[in-house]
């Protein structure tokens, strides 16, 4: 059985504060008075305030669990209207008192019921919940949702507001290609694609097909069709690279790589013995970003690769995904990867409206 206890002052705020602290959490507050003494006509009397408070006996102990936070005090709104209460008159009213005179100020000195309301909330922890206002979701801008919907890798897709302009400007420029004496450029890829865009490449250097040299995974009749001198294995590549480097022009090497994985170790192996000043791998628009990327690891091995040479890029309706490839873009379809090659790219698959369009996907990460 529990034990009642009264307990006075003049300050409420205290009061309760001391049942916290002496009584424990389990005390509770089951009446509360506000007692006035003296005075004359209602002026210059002593307030206290009364508590009765039921403690609890202490319970048998137990095993420990987990405590969770205390529960809020509760009551203190009772405490006000029970404090109310008690100088109502029989009848409910409030009796009214004459007005105080201006001077000198006794009673509205000490601090209002209602800031002791509002210290017995804060000591409570049951703060007045406060008005919070949910923003409004930003509208989506249809031209990032669009080249989004390319492919367009998002870290490109930045600044308010976006305009195509401001995102070619940041697509990674493709490094020079070399055209120095003795210099060596090294293109990876599959034996089609990798001669067409030697002979191209040969073309824009300007220098003569002898300077392109054949190695690899490949077939002999397809290399003598090319007119291109071939390399037959490690040995004669590096032959060749002795001899080029003397040369007055740049040299061009193609590497053939099949479909293997060992093709791909062999290419590789091919790639370290032509010691070339620049790599560039030609990459399908067409294939997953996952695999053109696994394949370019596989191949470019130690030496890595330096540019990609794309094809296919106006057959896929997300050609932004080979921005997503992490090395630069030289050239699209043949044709060296400007900001106005990259516009007509983008333009034509955004198409007039500015949509997207939809259906099968190109490089997919």
């Amino acid at each position: 059985m529990g034990t009642r206890l009264l307990l006075e002052g003049g300050d409420l705020a205290r009061l309760m504060a001391q049942v916290r602290d002496e009584l424990g959490p389990g005390a509770r507050v089951i009446s509360a008075e506000r007692v006035r003494s003296g005075g004359v006509a209602g002026f210059f009397a002593r307030e206290r305030f009364e508590l009765t408070v039921d403690v609890p006996e202490a319970p048998a102990p137990r095993p420990r669990a987990r405590r969770g936070p205390p529960a809020p005090a509760a009551g203190i709104e009772d405490l006000l209207a029970a404090a109310d209460a008690y100088d109502a008159l029989p009848d409910g009213s409030t009796p009214e008192l004459p007005p105080a005179p201006a001077a000198p100020t006794v009673s509205t000195g000490a601090p209002s019921f209602a800031a002791i309301l509002d210290q017995m909330r804060s000591m409570a922890g049951t703060p007045e919940p406060a008005d919070i206002e949910i923003p409004a979701p930003a509208a989506q801008d249809p031209l990032r949702v669009a080249l989004r919907g390319l492919g367009v890798p998002d870290r490109l897709l930045v600044g308010d507001p976006l305009t195509l302009p401001s995102v070619l400007a940041r697509v990674p420029a493709a490094p020079v290609a070399p055209r120095g004496p003795g210099q060596v450029i090294a293109v990876v890829g599959t034996q089609e694609d990798v001669d067409a865009v030697a002979l191209l490449l040969a073309e824009r250097l300007r220098v003569e097909r002898s300077a392109v040299v054949a190695t690899g995974a490949r077939a002999a009749k397809a290399t003598s069709r090319t007119g291109l001198a071939r390399a037959a294995g490690a040995d004669e590549l590096a032959g060749w690279r002795e001899r080029a480097s003397l040369a007055p022009h740049p040299g061009i090497v193609a590497i053939a790589v099949g479909p293997d994985a060992a093709d791909r170790a062999d290419a590789a192996a091919l790639l370290r013995v032509a010691r070339a000043d620049q790599v560039w791998a030609v990459v399908d628009a067409r294939t997953k970003t996952v695999d053109a990327a696994t394949w370019m690891a596989q191949v470019g091995g130690e030496v890595g690769v330096d540019a990609v040479a794309v094809r296919g890029l106006f057959d896929t309706v997300q050609p932004g995904t080979v921005l997503d490839l992490g090395v630069p873009v030289a050239w699209v379809d043949g044709v060296p990867a400007t900001t106005v090659a990259w516009a007509a790219a983008l333009g034509q698959a955004l198409g007039p409206a500015g949509d997207a369009p939809r259906g099968a996907r190109g490089i997919a990460g």
